[in-house]
């Protein structure tokens, strides 16, 4: 059939239209139509607009720009005190703050510690920042440590460490002496305790020294409690000064008690005591006349005596102990006048010291203890009799130079009469006071000193002072 016009017109018109679409999104500009040549110039389309160079601007309201990384903070560590004694606490204040001064609240912060002289640290605690970025820890230290705080970031805000601070540790001892006064010879216990108890601690006992420096005297150690004990035995009279020290370690200060003094006086002496303090004891009552008998350090029966004899002359306290107020007393003696001096020996009796003196040419020679009439009642043959010793100007009359001579009222050893039946003889019995029937004892040991020295004629007399 032949092709008819129309549809070959149709044909090109849609092939047209395809040609116009847009092809996978990308603008095509459609083809400037041709002018119509039998148009009129004011029929002409209007020309196309076209697109402004300039951006449109952005919508108004969006949010900032998010920053690259997290905020760079501060971390600060400070602490009430530098040091503390033990026992004591010390308060840790921190603070957490951003960059341009914001507090970083509710941060969690660990509390760092080291003990001083060891490499590692741990934990105390882990803390919460307030409100204001600011955290508190209070802490019982039990040795010197170094503090820091230590906070591990977040989205938000970096990591941060604090400043190091140090808490130094002052430990706690005590000590007394018991007892602070004593005697030579004795012994006086320092007690104490340091705290806290460190296994394995030493302490060094020091003692002051004349020129006053302190010299090591003693170490000790402590039990698990932390007390100690050490003993001093003196060997010398006179003030001792010591001071018990921890000396310092990298986990605590040096740590010292007071000054504490021990008084050593010289020691009581009694019979059976031996030593130099004795032979100068012996030698101190010879001077003052007081019968000794044999000077060898020993205090024996005869000492014993003399210092009686010397008590009962300086009117002291008859305690037959070489005590603190005889030791006084011998310092300062008063000395002995004598009632009857003679131009040769003399004996003079005061029975109220109860003391018997031997003088020659008026100056004394020998002082000695004795026992004079009690005072009591008594029976011989039937008959009540008083025991007094006679008292008046006597002489020797008559000497029996026999150790157990018999009377009707005993044995009498070497008795030297000075008026009818009344004898200075020796007897075991020579109390501090008056006991006898009315002679005059003195000791066995003494009258054998004193026998020969009893010659007939000798003047005795007899007082109450």
């Amino acid at each position: 059939m032949p092709r008819t016009p129309l549809r070959s017109t149709a044909l090109a018109g849609l092939l047209a239209a395809s040609l116009a679409v847009p092809l996978s999104g990308v603008a095509v500009a459609a083809p400037t139509p041709s002018p119509d040549p039998s148009a009129s110039p004011t029929d002409s389309p209007a020309p196309t607009a076209s697109s402004s160079p300039t951006a449109s601007p952005a919508p108004t309201g969006s949010p900032a720009p998010v920053p690259a990384g997290p905020v760079t903070t501060g971390l600060s560590l400070a602490e009430s005190t530098a040091t503390v004694t033990y026992g004591g606490t010390l308060t840790l204040s921190g603070a957490l703050t951003r960059a341009d001064g914001s507090p970083v609240v509710d941060a969690a912060v660990q509390v760092l510690s080291r003990t001083a002289g060891q490499d590692s640290r741990v934990v105390l605690a882990t803390l919460h920042t307030g409100t204001d970025g600011r955290l508190t820890r209070v802490v019982s230290p039990r040795t010197t440590a170094e503090y820091q705080l230590r906070y591990g970031g977040d989205a938000l805000n970096a990591p941060a460490l604090s400043n190091k601070t140090v808490g130094n540790l002052q430990p706690r001892i005590s000590g007394a002496f018991s007892p602070a006064g004593l005697k030579l010879g004795q012994t006086s216990v320092l007690r104490g305790a340091i705290a806290p108890a460190y296994s394995g601690t030493h302490l060094a006992i020091r003692r002051r020294a004349a020129d006053g420096s302190w010299q090591d005297a003693a170490a000790v150690g402590i039990d698990g409690s932390g007390a100690y004990s050490w003993s001093v035995k003196p060997g010398l009279v006179g003030r001792y000064v010591f001071q018990v020290v921890l000396p310092p370690r990298p986990a605590y200060n040096q740590a010292a008690t007071p000054a504490m003094a021990v008084q050593v006086d010289p020691r009581d002496l009694r019979q059976g005591d031996t030593g130099d303090d004795v032979l100068t004891l012996e030698r101190r009552l010879a001077a003052q006349k007081a019968d000794v008998g044999k000077v060898d350090g020993v205090f024996d029966y005869d000492l014993k005596h003399a210092v009686t004899a010397f008590q009962k002359s300086q009117g002291i306290a008859r305690t037959q102990v070489y005590d603190a107020a005889t030791r006084v007393r011998l310092g300062a003696p008063v000395a002995v006048r004598l009632r009857a001096p003679s131009a040769g020996r003399a004996i003079e009796i005061d029975l109220h010291k109860q003391v018997l003196y031997l003088s020659e040419g008026g100056v004394l020679r020998r002082v000695l203890d004795i026992s004079s009439g009690s005072g009591q009642l008594y029976q011989q043959d039937g008959v009540t009799h008083r025991a007094t010793t006679p008292v008046g100007s006597f002489a020797i009359t008559r000497k029996i130079n026999d150790p157990n001579h018999k009377s009707p009222l005993g044995i009498l050893y070497r008795p030297a009469f000075f008026y009818q039946g009344f004898a200075i003889h020796g007897s075991s019995s020579v109390p501090t006071y008056p006991a006898s029937h009315g002679c005059i004892r003195i000791t066995d040991p003494a009258m054998d000193r004193l026998y020969d020295l009893l010659t007939i004629g000798v003047p005795v007399t007899v007082f109450a002072s």
